[in-house]
């Protein structure tokens, strides 16, 4: 039997593996896939895709049917995570049984995930808002790659306010990414600087606040954010914190703001955790919604947005991988 192939595309496998299934139901086979990373400077206005081949029934080497190769195991584990069988791939076996999610991939378990992570994602996405957390975070970088999603794929006016002066190279860390993006920018150093850059952004359709990062076991550190957060009134507070930080780090950053003002977190250097079940810890240490999620990093590609059903997929499928 021949296979006629389609070709999927997607800005992220797990997505391109939705649209398989759903076009070609659990029948479908992996046929091969590819990915796509713009070059230069085409990077300011082309995104990263990834394609996906796959058709019914049992490969054929036709004309018509890319060359199939080796899978890797990512692609193989998201494939059977979303009932797409790899062509010739490996067999993923489920890790063992987290803390909150049993490691199981059946609709039912993944309803029941679905269901817990609904309520804590977010997707409001706020005229002004403000980035906070401690050092090594990824503050900047971040901000740039919110800026890069308002400016460079809506076309919106985006300002940009940084209070790092810190850290060495900070502000000329934020002002290479606007100057990049063609994007307005100011350095807000005390409450009343703060208001004036706001106020002197307020044409803009998004405002952007990168705060420095700061040893927050000192009340003076607080003291000094809230003033600014104060001045600037931005309309959410973005926790950014690493997914590298220990269980018991993020209890008691947790503790530090517990009367303050955060409204959701923004998770960074997924790329970089031991699991993604770090994710999931700090979801139920801070109880508070998550934004986003960082996965490296490159400026705009590396943010993901991720869906309640697509983010208990990516845990759920968390799994090694022996040849069948």
């Amino acid at each position: 039997m021949t296979t006629n192939v389609e070709r999927f595309r997607a800005s992220d496998m797990t997505s391109a593996l939705m649209q398989v299934r759903q076009a070609l139901g659990p029948d479908a086979l992996i046929i091969g896939t590819r990915s796509y990373q713009p070059a230069g400077i085409r990077k300011l206005w082309e995104r990263p895709y990834v394609e996906v081949f796959a058709g019914r029934g049992a490969p054929s080497a036709s004309p018509a049917s890319p060359a199939a190769p080796t899978l890797s195991a990512p692609t193989v584990a998201g494939a059977q995570a979303v009932g797409v069988v790899p062509a010739g791939a490996p067999v993923a076996v489920p890790a063992a049984p987290r803390e909150l999610f049993s490691g199981s991939t059946s609709d039912a378990a993944l309803d029941e995930y679905e269901r817990w992570l609904q309520p804590r994602l977010s997707r409001f996405e706020p005229r002004s808002l403000a980035l906070v957390g401690p050092t090594g975070g990824g503050k900047t970088t971040t901000l740039a790659k919110l800026a890069a999603r308002y400016a460079l794929d809506r076309g919106e006016r985006v300002g940009l306010v940084t209070t790092d002066t810190y850290r060495i190279g900070a502000v000329h860390h934020l002002q290479t990414y606007a100057e990049i993006m063609g994007l307005p920018w100011k350095v807000a150093q005390d409450p009343p600087a703060m208001r004036e850059a706001v106020a002197s952004l307020a044409y803009c359709d998004r405002i952007l606040i990168d705060t420095s990062g700061r040893n927050f076991r000192r009340e003076e550190a607080r003291r000094e954010l809230l003033a600014l957060l104060a001045a600037a009134n931005p309309e959410s507070v973005e926790l950014v914190l690493s997914l590298t930080t220990g269980k018991e780090e993020m209890e008691e950053l947790a503790g530090y703001f517990q009367e303050g003002p955060l409204t959701r977190v923004l998770l960074t250097k997924l790329d970089e955790a031991s699991s993604i079940k770090k994710l999931v810890t700090a979801l139920k240490v801070f109880e508070l919604p998550l934004f986003a999620v960082t996965n490296g990093q490159m400026v705009p590609d590396d943010i993901w947005f991720p869906g309640a059903r697509q983010l208990a997929q990516a845990i759920a499928r968390e799994a090694v991988t022996v040849d069948a």
